[in-house]
């Protein structure tokens, strides 16, 4: 994924120890994602010591224990990044809520975590930067805060702790999740690599006024002969970098009308296409704008059918995608 013009390696693309891995997670409620009223930080554990949720958690109030050994905390972020600059601790009285997007800051390569990021609608992420040899952050939970150098840089499983409170009237909880850093992404091989893309495009039928991830799925094929599968399967499991989409509308049965009406443009800044970890591009949708500007601009109306193409990067390549077609009715 992207992330304020820096490529991340998704936490299940196998990152390596010396990525940039986006801790990411999603909050949904009944099926909608949703911004939780506050998160206070996003906590790194080994997951090897701390098998049981008892070495970590408070059974009082299902917290991170606020006698922590400060050694168990491997990484933290927080909204800020600084240490004693966080207003979002769970013991702060005057928190108030996730709505003003300048709470998050860029996410700037460096020394320092720049904190906990806003992708979008319930989409955040934090950056562990093993290019930074020297990392750190600020864990602040309790009230003595200390700074907390990256020790979340050796080949073995984590958890990645994120402390939230979901709505006003909610308490804070914590939400647990994991990944594992690799230290075989790291090849050598012989010859220039021999590599296939080939895409698919999930959605065929849209309903109009509706807002739908259009999803196209991408399988990598590496054909050298000379390659052990083994390493074949780790040159598959890298993510694809650079997605945009271009979106046009066919103009049927028109002669006073142009072919073809471009409705999204690669260089459109936003919204912007994501890629899951087996490399499915999404892109948001949203019909409603495409129906207002279709109308206002007298093309036909918005219902007819519809191309979608995508480029992205792999390794040193650009592929594009061939033009898939979709119906809006």
């Amino acid at each position: 994924m992207e992330l304020d013009g820096i490529n991340l390696t998704d936490r299940h693309n196998r990152p390596s120890v010396q990525s940039r891995v986006a801790i990411r997670t999603l909050f949904i409620n009944d099926g909608v994602l949703v911004d939780p009223y506050d998160i206070s930080a996003c906590t790194i554990f080994s997951k090897l010591s701390n098998a049981s949720p008892s070495s970590i958690v408070n059974p009082i109030n299902g917290l991170i224990k606020s006698d922590i050994d400060q050694a168990t905390v491997l990484m933290n972020f927080e909204i800020s990044g600084g240490v004693g600059t966080d207003n979002h601790r769970v013991d702060n009285p005057t928190i108030t809520h996730i709505t003003d997007a300048t709470w998050f800051p860029t996410y700037v390569p460096g020394s320092q975590a720049s904190g906990i990021h806003r992708i979008g609608v319930g989409d955040y992420v934090a950056v562990l930067d093993g290019v930074e040899t020297n990392l750190s952050g600020a864990y602040t939970l309790s009230e003595n805060g200390f700074e907390v150098e990256n020790g979340a840089s050796s080949v073995q499983h984590y958890i990645d702790v994120w402390t939230v409170k979901l709505s006003q009237g909610s308490n804070y909880q914590i939400l647990i999740n994991q990944f594992q850093l690799y230290e075989d992404t790291f090849l050598s091989i012989t010859e220039p690599l021999l590599v296939t893309a080939s895409n698919r495009l999930v959605n065929k039928h849209l309903t109009l006024s509706s807002m739908v991830d259009l999803k196209i799925t991408t399988d990598i094929t590496v054909t050298n002969r000379t390659l052990d599968e083994s390493v074949k399967n780790i040159l598959k499991n890298w993510s694809i970098s650079g997605v945009q989409v271009e979106i046009q509308k066919i103009n049927e049965d028109s002669t006073s009308l142009p072919s073809r009406t471009k409705i999204v443009a690669f260089a459109d800044a936003a919204p912007k296409a994501s890629t899951t970890s087996d490399n499915t591009i999404i892109y948001p949708f949203d019909m409603t704008t495409i129906q207002e500007k279709l109308s206002a601009d007298g093309v036909g109306g918005p219902a007819g059918t519809y191309i979608i193409t995508a480029k992205y990067g792999f390794l040193n390549q650009i592929f594009v995608t061939k033009p898939f077609y979709f119906v809006i009715s």
